[in-house]
């Protein structure tokens, strides 16, 4: 907030912007009552935009920049939209004409609000609070690579639907950071937070946990009330692991001396999760009318998914996981290979392969995964543990995607060739050394709340 600025500077951005969204209205209201167009959602948001103006333009007149900037923003937005809408035609020409009438306004808005005495009202202040940006951008990148581009679900000839998956990985990934990160919770809850991610993609995005067509994954076990009960049990752990956790624990050792520290502010996590919900929708319009078209999930599945969801956000960082952490961890190349062997029979379990309809065990996968539960429970882990972990997990997933995914001899040298990469890095972060400070964990974290503290101390 800046001191308002002079009456003089800002008069004829006013009056524009009353002039415009007047005659928005009165298009709107001509539009419908003469049955040129019905009303739908751009006639009621033309008639939101008018309320909320009033209010913008009171945080105008106060000096508010970022009053200013929506005005900058939604001016140009509209000129464009009302240009389109002209040049389309469709409506009579007396209403064409009130639409030349507002295209007009909208044009002499735009160059009002962007003139330099303006700009020189509303003076760029400096936000002080902390961001960043590098690691949220490093994040958003890796977290579509591990969940889907190296366990090569999407052969090489389809590479482009890559960016199809990427911003329903990245928001996603992002904002369920953010939320742990402001919350005070560790990795447990992380994965918790990652099973409400999987909930949302398969669930109500893909269909694919009721789905009786999609991917074939009815036929790999029982149908419990509708559900694909193994492909359930593979994806939920699979995206808490591979599209939430194993990114954030990454990126948070490439990025030390962030510690626990959001990454993004405010508007970033809103940003963020409005990736996640765009995301969605891009992929509900692309994959199942094409994978799985005419299936529509049952009314009752999606409420109760879509409350599981919302119950899972809420309450996941909330519970307070405290381990035991009494027994050593074993060294870090054990812990990447016994990493890369458990993610290898999990998928393996599952998943049907070899021209196999069903999967081989749901009982041994469910075994396999409270055995690696109870040793993430019961060792005391190191952010050089986890980050072998990771590159263990990655590489026992691309081995498997190596033997059940890969189409073409190409997709199987891409895939050796992400498992070689894979195995290298791990190998480098493990020789990488880490000072104490750095060694931020969940142990330390409950520790500091039963000791009544709120933050976790920032690495140095």
């Amino acid at each position: 907030m800046t001191s308002a600025p002079q009456p003089k500077a800002i008069r004829p951005v006013v009056t524009l912007l009353v002039a415009s969204i007047s005659a928005g209205v009165l298009v709107t209201v001509l539009s419908v009552a003469t049955h040129a167009a019905p009303l739908g959602p751009n006639q009621v948001l033309v008639l939101v935009v008018a309320v909320l103006y009033v209010w913008v333009i009171r945080r105008l007149r106060a000096g508010s920049r970022a009053a200013y900037r929506r005005v900058r923003i939604v001016s140009a937005a509209g000129f464009l939209l009302v240009a389109g809408q002209l040049a389309l035609g469709g409506y009579p020409a007396w209403l064409r004409t009130a639409e030349a009438a507002q295209l007009a306004i909208l044009a002499a808005l735009v160059v009002a609000v962007n003139r330099p005495v303006v700009r020189a009202a509303f003076p760029a202040v400096r936000d002080e609070r902390p961001r960043h940006r590098r690691a949220a951008l490093v994040l958003a990148l890796l977290a579509p690579l591990c969940a889907e581009v190296s366990l090569g679900t999407v052969p090489l000839r389809m590479a482009w639907a890559w960016l199809v998956f990427a911003p329903i990985y990245a928001g996603g990934a992002l904002f369920l950071r953010e939320i742990l990160r402001r919350t005070g919770g560790g990795y447990g809850n992380l994965l918790l937070l990652g099973v409400a991610y999987g909930l949302f993609e398969e669930g109500l995005v893909l269909q694919s946990l009721t789905s009786p067509h999609l991917y074939g994954a009815a036929g790999w076990g029982p149908r419990l009330l509708g559900v694909n009960t193994a492909y359930t049990e593979l994806n939920l752990v699979y995206h808490a692991l591979f599209s939430v956790t194993v990114p954030v624990i990454l990126v948070e050792f490439l990025f030390p001396r962030h510690g626990p520290a959001p990454y993004l502010r405010r508007g970033g996590v809103v940003a963020a999760g409005l990736s996640t919900l765009l995301g969605g929708a891009l992929l509900r319009v692309s994959v199942p009318p094409s994978e799985d078209p005419g299936y529509a999930m049952p009314a009752l599945a999606v409420a109760i998914v879509a409350l599981l969801t919302v119950a899972v956000v809420v309450l996941a960082p909330r519970v307070r996981l405290h381990p035991a952490r009494r027994r050593t961890a074993p060294a870090t190349p054990a812990v990447g290979v016994a990493a890369a062997l458990a993610t290898l029979g999990f998928l393996a379990l599952l998943r049907p392969l070899g021209g196999a309809t069903h999967s081989r065990s749901m009982t041994g996968a469910a075994l396999l995964l409270a055995a690696a539960l109870y040793a993430g429970w019961t060792f005391d882990w190191t952010a050089r543990h986890r980050v072998a972990a990771s590159f263990g997990a990655l590489a026992g997933h691309s081995l498997f995607g190596l033997a059940a995914t890969a189409e073409t001899l190409a997709d199987r040298l891409f895939l050796a060739g992400i498992t070689l990469l894979t195995v290298v890095l791990g190998v480098a972060a493990g020789r990488h050394h880490h000072s104490p400070t750095e060694e931020i964990d969940d142990h330390a974290q409950g520790r500091l709340e039963r000791d009544g503290r709120e933050e976790v101390p920032r690495a140095a």
